[in-house]
């Protein structure tokens, strides 16, 4: 890639800052560029991340889709244990996990969010229905009463 001359005009200060950043195998034309590919670097990356509302620890209740809105507090609430935890934060993954609340029964929504807000979890799950055999019924041969008088009743 071909280079340009390019002139500067600095302040005293700026001048002195430059000089002490500079030594044998780094000259000031180096400095510069280093400086300003860094800052094109930030730039892009503050360009990919501005785009997407999920990126940040708090998300805005407006970008919470509107049959969602009454678990809005809830979805912000979790955000943040989601993102702090390391998992993905982004549109994509947003749209996914909107996609599972939406497959739950209205009434477990909730408690589902709930539950992977006090448990820390980075992903929501649906409710396991607890087992509680039923009491049983006394049709069992086993539940019949025996006398001596009539037998098995």
């Amino acid at each position: 890639m071909p280079k340009e001359k390019l002139t500067l005009y600095l302040e005293p200060e700026h001048i002195e800052w430059l000089e002490s950043q500079t030594n044998e195998e780094q000259k000031v034309s180096a400095v510069v560029r280093n400086l300003i590919r860094k800052a094109m670097k930030l730039k892009s990356k503050r360009k990919s991340t501005v785009s997407d509302p999920f990126s940040y620890y708090i998300i805005n209740p407006e970008v919470i889709p509107d049959d969602l809105k009454e678990y809005a507090d809830l979805l912000i609430e979790w955000w943040p244990i989601r993102k702090k935890k390391g998992a993905s934060c982004t549109l994509k993954v947003a749209n996914r996990i909107f996609d599972t609340l939406r497959s739950f029964p209205s009434q477990d929504r909730k408690k589902a969010l709930e539950k992977a807000i006090t448990a820390g979890w980075k992903d929501i799950y649906p409710l396991k229905k607890g087992y509680k055999p039923e009491e049983p019924k006394n049709n069992h041969p086993a539940s019949r009463v025996f006398t001596a008088e009539r037998g098995f009743e």
